[in-house]
């Protein structure tokens, strides 16, 4: 069994069920030791969960003699509340959430979000050049309709070419913002569950 415990583990439905839970999930105590760990939680990090026990959560995910400044644990032991963040191990990103214990202890588990940051970069980058070329108009646009209103009067261009080239101009800006909410929806399907603030932060 993928579990480890202090003690020897109940052979209960409730700890194989807690070791079937496909992401990490682990208890640790009020000074941040980890008392329980199930399987999710030894293969992120390539230790048995059995010599997880004992150690300090902080200790062992970011290599750290201490807790990290945003860490949930502790704004959960103010808060007496779910507390979650976003973290980095690795290549890997996470939503690290927390649940509180009476005992001063907690429920830690991670949600892997690394396909939604790559995504999240993805848009990032397409936004940021849309955003160029969207901005770029203010100079470059009225240089383009100068130049239009240039070769209509000097006859160069037709009225009905210049019609042509300014339909083409619109449809380019129409595409542009349709692939923008087509992304947006792409990420905004996929954020359920995420901390609000992180959710608001890509969608804005």
């Amino acid at each position: 069994m993928g579990i480890g415990s202090v003690t020897e583990a109940p052979a209960s439905v409730f700890v194989r069920a807690f070791d079937a839970v496909d992401h990490p999930v682990y208890v640790i105590g009020a000074d941040g030791t980890i008392e329980l760990a199930n399987r999710a939680t030894g293969e992120l990090l390539g230790i048995p969960p059995g010599d997880l026990l004992g150690r300090r959560c902080h200790e062992v995910f970011h290599e750290r003699p201490d807790f990290i400044e945003e860490c949930p644990f502790r704004r959960s032991c103010l808060s007496g509340h779910r507390e979650s963040t976003v973290i980095r191990m690795g290549n890997q990103w996470f939503i690290a959430s927390v649940d509180p214990l009476e005992d001063g202890g907690a429920v830690h588990s991670l949600s892997d979000i690394t396909r939604l940051r790559e995504t999240e970069a993805m848009l990032t980058g397409f936004l940021t050049e849309t955003v160029l070329r969207l901005v770029r108009p203010a100079g470059v646009m009225a240089e383009t309709l100068t130049d239009l209103a240039a070769d209509l009067e000097s006859g160069h261009l037709s009225a009905d070419e210049v019609a042509l080239v300014l339909r083409c101009e619109a449809a380019g800006l129409r595409g542009l913002s349709t692939t923008i909410r087509a992304l947006e929806h792409a990420v905004a399907s996929g954020v359920d569950g995420i901390p609000e603030d992180y959710r608001r932060f890509l969608l804005e």
